[in-house]
């Protein structure tokens, strides 16, 4: 089969452009930024790149691809917030010019890579997917919008489609660098490097981690099963807060380093998944609990 790939060069895409290839399958990467240090297996005659916008005119790109993947985007809700036109520009505006190429060219299916925050605060946790979203900044609210507008695909042109909302993802190739990088490869980052380094607010904040071979796998399922029209919760079904995760890198890495604590972002106090609709229509359960990824991700940080 030929998938197409936006974002594949990424932290979640390389690891799904990895197991594309693996299968044997041809893959059409479409990244404005490409990371080569991420495609081990660039030199693979059947991976095609492609440096492009995906608001540029890339068309042509999706003749007899069988099934896109859409994960390029603005991803940082820290950065959406000073940046939300930018945010909305890319994020909105490129999945839907991607489904309107998707339609034209009769491609039979598109996974689109929503997020949790599109959740926000909430009453109730685990959170399941049928909850109202109580977006909290523009990037959330614009992959809320990419999915309705997945939705109205499906409703207009028969498209199939599936979309997921990973929790915490996490793992090897993770952006290292930024103020707005993940707790996760901060800390880790910081720890490998002896460095100081930043924790927002208390640490008391509790996040629900999902390891990045758990995620691919669902992301895969939802391009093969027979569902679709859904969206899905991605997670481990289990919250810690940053502090335990903290705890957990210093036990496996040896070491310990005092953060400098800043003022707690404006965020969500817990983030959990109700996993249970994935676990029955997918057939999907989580394998790497937090403390075997971290030390996975630890073993393979570069």
């Amino acid at each position: 089969m030929k998938f197409l790939l936006t974002g594949g060069s990424g932290f979640i895409g390389s690891h799904l452009t990895d197991k594309l290839l693996k299968e044997g399958h041809e893959v059409v990467i479409v990244d404005r930024s490409v990371k080569w240090k991420n495609l081990i297996d660039s030199k693979n005659s059947k991976l095609h790149i492609y440096q492009e916008n995906i608001l540029s005119n890339i068309a042509y790109l999706f003749k007899d691809v069988d099934l896109v993947f859409h994960l390029g985007a603005i991803t940082r809700p820290q950065w959406s917030i000073q940046h939300p036109f930018e945010t909305n520009e890319v994020n909105v505006n490129g999945t839907l010019k991607l489904l309107e190429h998707v339609r034209d060219a009769n491609v039979k299916r598109f996974v689109f890579l929503s997020t949790s925050a599109v959740y926000g605060e909430q009453s109730e946790y685990p959170t399941p997917e049928s909850v109202r979203p109580n977006p909290m900044n523009p990037y959330a609210i614009s992959k809320l919008i990419g999915e309705q507008y997945c939705k109205l695909f499906g409703d207009i042109y028969d498209l199939e489609w599936n979309a997921i909302r990973p929790f915490n993802a996490y793992g090897s190739r993770m952006p290292t660098s930024g103020i707005y990088t993940s707790a996760v490869a901060t800390f880790i980052n910081a720890l490998k490097e002896n460095k100081p380094f930043i924790k927002f607010g208390d640490g008391n904040q509790r996040r629900d981690f999902i390891y990045i071979d758990d995620l691919v796998e669902q992301i895969m399922l939802m391009s093969t099963s027979k569902i679709h029209g859904e969206v899905f919760n991605c997670g481990f079904g289990k919250n810690y807060s940053i502090n335990e995760m903290l705890s957990l890198v210093r036990k496996i890495m040896g070491k310990s380093i005092v953060p400098d604590e800043i003022k707690k972002q404006y965020e969500p106090s817990q983030t959990l998944a109700d996993i249970s609709k994935a676990e029955e229509l997918l057939n999907w359960k989580p394998k790497i609990d937090l403390e075997e990824g971290l030390r996975r991700t630890i073993e393979n940080s570069n």
